[in-house]
């Protein structure tokens, strides 16, 4: 499980969505930060926490 706002941190520290599996009862996102070349999988804790994350990303393009 995640909080939301250790996404958004990701996200702020240039990490980037690169595939998400919403296939299991917990979602999973890969990020990846291009600078550095780390990456980080992060696993939701139910489909509410996937939309947010969706939303969030839906605003920033």
């Amino acid at each position: 499980m995640s909080d939301f706002n250790f996404i958004k941190n990701l996200y702020e520290d240039g990490y980037r969505c690169i595939y998400y599996d919403t296939s299991q009862n917990n979602p999973k996102i890969y990020l990846k930060n291009f600078d550095s070349e780390h990456s980080r999988v992060v696993e939701l804790s139910d489909e509410n926490q996937f939309s947010e994350f969706k939303n969030y990303i839906d605003e920033l393009k």
